[in-house]
């Protein structure tokens, strides 16, 4: 059974960015949707929905669709035409091909002032006698009826005759109703109201009900679920089977935690094969400079640079470059550059305080350590 997710929305709305709270049209045709659900709640701005050819058996969950003007609902298992009084905006409704049986139903649709084009054709009411007069009148805002224009004769004619049509209306709705008590009383028994029927050569044979239409879609499911069952079985049962698996299935990449947990440190890794430098002694010791020779044409969406205390990583393409530093390194203070020349990447990020405060240090000492030497040197040459 198809549902109507928030994936099957977002994935319907491309054209508005994936964005559903101000979507204005979305088609949902052919998806095997059996019942209406979400929509009405996620996209209520929403003026033009396609719902056509599928097996929803009942109107549900519109009412918040203040600004809905076109509704399609045509080829679905519709019996009874209700829960659209909400819609104050619709204009249009299609239920072309369905099984609205009682044209009484109609009467539903007053309440919604701006509708003038009702679709009813294929459906069992419009075989009623006096049904596009009942219809006419009943809906007095209606300028078009199955695809053809409501004169106001007509509408007159209608408005004449109401009494002996409304007469033909309701015994029609009497025999519905006994019809739909009999059918209820079978099931209710365990009896089946549509019995399996078969043609001369064995196959079988379907009739136009909301029951039998549902019956081709659980067989139809089940055929497909089958089809899957026996493909997996003949991939299992192949001898390279479990070759092809292992070669299709992609090595999942370690966290840096995970990698010092199994080698006991962090390794280096180059797997996109770029050109790559690393100065651990640039601005005179105080900062690191990794420079990564990326091919000059590659976008800049397509790389990502993360930086830690003890590690840089580089995604070029979804493929890592992972280099280890010697020191820690205060990721904060990270400038990542871009050549426009020849796309080479630069990425400079200073030690951590203090490292740098060690740095400082050992300059110091190294500089008294030579200022001592030089003394020296001077008595040496005096005496």
């Amino acid at each position: 059974m198809g549902r109507i997710t928030t994936d099957l929305l977002r994935r319907r709305a491309e054209h508005n960015e994936g964005c559903l709270s101000n979507l204005k049209e979305v088609a949902l045709h052919q998806q095997d949707i059996e019942r209406i659900e979400l929509i009405g709640d996620a996209c209520r701005e929403l003026e033009i929905l396609y719902l056509c050819n599928n097996y929803i058996s009942r109107i549900e969950g519109l009412q918040h669709l203040k600004y809905l003007k076109y509704l399609n609902l045509a080829v679905n298992n519709i019996t009874y035409i209700e829960g659209l009084e909400g819609c104050e905006a619709l204009e249009r409704l299609d239920l072309t091909l369905n099984f609205v049986a009682d044209v009484t139903c109609v009467e539903r649709l007053r309440a919604n002032a701006f509708l003038d084009q009702l679709h009813l054709t294929g459906n069992p009411c419009t075989k009623v006698a006096g049904y596009r007069a009942y219809v006419v009148h009943a809906l007095p805002q209606l300028r078009e009826l199955d695809g053809e224009e409501v004169i106001k004769t007509e509408r007159l004619e209608a408005r004449q005759s109401k009494d002996d049509i409304s007469v033909a209306v309701n015994e029609e709705a009497l025999r519905l109703q006994e019809a739909e008590r009999i059918k209820s009383e079978m099931v209710a028994r365990g009896v089946d109201p549509f019995p399996p029927r078969y043609n001369e050569k064995g196959e079988r044979l379907y009739g136009h009900t909301p029951e039998e239409r549902l019956q081709m879609l659980r067989e139809k499911e089940e055929e497909e679920r089958r089809k899957r069952e026996e493909q997996r079985e003949r991939e299992r049962s192949s001898q390279f089977g479990a070759i092809r698996e292992e070669l299709e299935r992609k090595p999942q990449r370690l966290t840096a935690e995970e990698e010092i947990a199994k080698h006991g440190r962090l390794l280096l890794r180059n797997e996109p094969k770029l050109p790559f430098t690393l100065d651990e002694e640039a601005d005179d010791g105080e900062a690191v400079v990794l420079t990564v020779k990326v091919p000059r044409f590659l976008s800049t969406t397509l790389i990502d640079v993360q930086v830690e205390v003890n590690y840089i990583r580089v995604f070029v393409k979804e493929k890592l470059i992972q280099v280890p530093l010697s020191q820690e390194v205060a990721p904060s203070g990270v400038n990542v550059q871009r050549a426009s020349v020849n796309g080479e990447l630069r990425i400079r990020i200073p030690y951590a305080p203090h490292v740098l405060q060690e740095v400082s240090e050992a300059r110091r000492r190294r500089q008294r350590l030579l200022g001592l030497l030089s003394d020296d040197k001077n008595e040496d040459g005096t005496g």
